[in-house]
């Protein structure tokens, strides 16, 4: 059963009653079905039924993840429990996937007639990758793409780096990247993008971009394929595919046809973003980024353009919305099915509004040369001397103490370019049941790849042994091991290697994983702390670890289909 946050309510009750009249003007016009088949095309149904008959519309919200516990999209935090989280391969499937802080993702869900949310699919959606081709103190130059790299809060969010670099001044030309971005600009300005994340590419074997249309060109002798303009970038669609000016599109290419010198990209394949597809009356989005244009009437944000009036909500009522701001912006078709309406406008808070919810490990304690750290949900937590600990509900023994590793504890505090920068550290009791996210450390005893079970054997903080019965499904995402197969577990269990798995634990103590991967050995740890730079890269170089490691998983590890088709979500 999925359950719904207060605040989910409290937003989704703010916006029912121009909900409503806009579905019964689209009933009139029979757009309902219309919004459905349109949006087939980007990975689900515009329009379904909750078994009443009762039309249930899909909603898309798109923003950058600043936390776990559930998950955290721009400070609002959702719960995850139920949702498949996927990112798109270039020829059109999907693999599970996982999301890490900085991210830019695409949150799917539908609304029933009593206003409650249901989240059922996350899409990690990169905005470029590619080869670093120009670089300044603060920019980067990829595929034609201006991507600033910010360190500033009161800029916007904050260029969250991966493990591979130290700084951002570590990343060289040449290196390939992806990038997680919102937009900035206005329609017929200069546009750029504000990187929210950089990280390795597991491999680059094909370019990706999404970007609004610029303009779009007269087709050049010869070829029928439609040319259009992204930036300083020509794009040569795939034939057959059209595209409009304003426009978002996520483009696809093999690394061989873009010409870095002229700045040329044949794209393989096209897709559209559903806010140019959800056509709809009534049909819901929400976007988060930099306000762009701002006249009154109107605005852009993350390259969407945007009605404002009136009856436009301002949270805080008296906030003033202006070029720049970092918002949050709910809108709705109009009921000519053309434009898209702002509900409301309310401010991002850039600054302690990150929050990680979740078990304590790698706990590191402050030396002269670095602050205290940990990490929570795979993300580094920083402490200074202004962090206050609230150790009220830790065990008596860890009370006396400081934070030890197997703590669930609640962070909150600010994202920062190595992660987060915790203002609080609190303990929790430990819950149960499918809603919380937990992790345990530890050796595989044994296992059962056909009943998908297997023992895991944890030392406890007193030095005690316990074991952990796990179970895992389709959906686990098996990142580094690539996947569960016997080979890999004998290995790793005859190895002794230590494996971290996520997922949450039923009231008869069964760990239903939803991550499970290798923990960093001793030596590797410190390497990846917030204040050294890693050995390798992100979870990429994990893959090339194990593969190494693993002769046998070589070629299972290079293929995407032979390894992770079978973790897909079910859809």
């Amino acid at each position: 059963m999925t359950t719904t946050t207060r605040v989910e309510r409290d937003r989704a009750a703010e916006f029912q009653p121009e909900r409503r009249r806009l579905l019964g003007q689209a009933a009139g016009l029979g757009l309902i079905g219309l919004g459905g088949g349109l949006l087939g095309g980007c990975g689900g149904s515009g329009v379904g039924s909750n078994g009443t008959g009762s039309p249930v519309l899909l909603s898309q919200s798109v923003g950058t993840v600043s936390g776990f516990g559930s998950v955290v999209v721009d400070g609002v935090r959702r719960d995850d429990s139920a949702a498949r989280v996927e990112r798109e391969r270039a020829d059109g499937g999907r693999d599970s996937a996982e999301m890490r802080l900085g991210q830019r993702v695409v949150l799917e869900y539908s609304t029933d007639a009593a206003g409650t949310e249901v989240l059922g699919r996350i899409e990690v959606r990169p905005s470029l990758v590619g080869r670093v081709s120009e670089r300044t103190a603060d920019t980067l130059g990829v595929l034609g793409q201006t991507v600033v790299i910010n360190a500033d809060p009161t800029r916007g969010p904050i260029t969250v780096l991966g493990e591979r670099w130290r700084s951002a001044a570590d990343i060289a030309l040449g290196e390939a990247v992806e990038l997680h971005a919102i937009v900035t600009g206005a329609p017929g300005g200069a546009r750029r993008l504000l990187a929210t994340r950089i990280d390795t590419p597991s491999a680059l074997d094909t370019l990706r971009l999404v970007a609004p249309v610029s303009e779009v060109l007269a087709a050049s002798a010869g070829t029928s394929r439609q040319q259009v303009r992204v930036g300083a970038l020509t794009v040569w669609l795939p034939a057959g595919d059209q595209a409009q000016a304003g426009q978002m599109l996520t483009l696809h290419a093999p690394p061989a046809d873009f010409d870095a010198a002229t700045l040329v990209l044949r794209a393989s394949r096209m897709q559209i973003d559903a806010a140019s597809t959800l056509v709809a009356a009534g049909s819901r989005i929400e976007r988060a980024g930099l306000i762009a244009g701002w006249s009154g009437r109107s605005l852009t944000i993350d390259g969407i353009t945007m009605e404002v009036d009136a009856a436009t909500v301002l949270k805080p009522a008296t906030l003033l919305p202006a070029d720049g701001l970092h918002a949050r912006v709910v809108a709705l078709r109009s009921s000519d099915a053309l434009r898209w309406q702002a509900v409301s406008i309310e401010a991002v808070a850039t600054t302690g509004s990150a929050l990680l919810v979740g078990t304590l490990s790698d706990w590191s304690a402050a030396t002269a040369d670095s602050p205290a750290s940990f990490r929570v949900r795979d993300t580094w937590v920083t402490l200074s001397a202004a962090t206050a600990l609230d150790l009220g509900n830790c065990t008596a023994a860890a009370a006396t103490a400081t934070l030890v590793n197997g703590m669930h504890v609640e962070v909150t505090g600010s994202v920062g370019s190595r992660g987060i920068v915790a203002d609080r550290v609190r303990c929790l009791k430990e819950p149960q049941g499918t809603s919380a996210q937990l992790t345990r450390q530890g050796r595989i005893l044994s296992f059962d790849v056909p009943a998908r079970r297997l023992t895991l054997q944890q030392t406890a903080e007193d030095g005690s042994l316990r074991e952990i019965a796990v179970s895992w499904s389709e959906s686990t995402h098996w990142r580094d091991p690539v996947h569960g197969s016997a080979a890999l577990l004998a290995t790793l269990a005859a190895e002794g290697r230590r494996v971290e798995i996520e997922g949450t634990l039923s009231a008869d103590g069964l760990l239903q994983a939803r991550r499970v991967r290798l923990h960093p050995s001793a030596d590797q740890r410190h390497e990846r702390s917030p204040g050294a730079p890693a050995p390798g890269g992100s979870s990429g170089d994990g893959v090339s670890r194990v593969a190494g490691a693993f002769p046998e998983a070589r070629a299972q590890a290079r293929s995407s289909t032979d390894t992770l088709q079978r973790c897909q979500s079910a859809s």
